[in-house]
C-alpha cells in the first residue's frame, strides 16, 4: 500500500512541476484542443437547439390557423349573446314594470269614480 501512496504522490509531484514550467507541455495542448472541441460542441448544440425552437414556433403558428379564429370568433359571439340577452332581460323588466304602473294607474282612476 505504502508502494502505491508513494507512485500516486509521484506521479502528482511530476504534474505539479511540469504545470508549473512556463512552457506548454504536451498534455496542456491536448487539454486546450478538448476545451475548444467542447466549446464548439457547446456552440453547434445550441444553434440546433434554436433552430428546433424556431421550428416548433412555426409548427404552432401554423396550429394556430383557421380553428383558433374559428374558436375565437364562437366565443366573441357568445359574449355578444351574453350582453344582448342581459339588455333584453333588463329592459323586459323595466317594460313590465311600467306596465304593471300603467294598468295600476287605471285601475285606480277607473275605481275612483265609483
Amino acid at each position: 500500500m505504502n508502494k502505491l501512496t508513494l507512485s500516486i504522490s509521484l506521479l502528482l509531484l511530476s504534474f505539479l512541476v511540469a504545470g508549473c514550467s512556463g512552457q506548454e507541455g504536451t498534455a496542456e495542448q491536448v487539454g486546450k484542443k478538448i476545451d475548444e472541441s467542447v466549446d464548439s460542441s457547446k456552440q453547434a448544440i445550441d444553434e440546433a437547439i434554436d433552430k428546433a425552437a424556431k421550428k416548433i414556433e412555426e409548427l404552432g403558428d401554423a396550429t394556430e390557423g383557421p380553428a383558433e379564429r374559428t374558436g375565437e370568433k364562437i366565443d366573441e359571439s357568445m359574449e355578444s349573446m351574453k350582453e344582448s340577452m342581459s339588455e333584453a332581460y333588463d329592459n323586459a323588466a323595466e317594460k313590465t314594470e311600467e306596465a304593471g304602473d300603467a294598468l295600476k294607474d287605471k285601475a285606480e282612476a277607473a275605481s275612483g269614480g265609483y
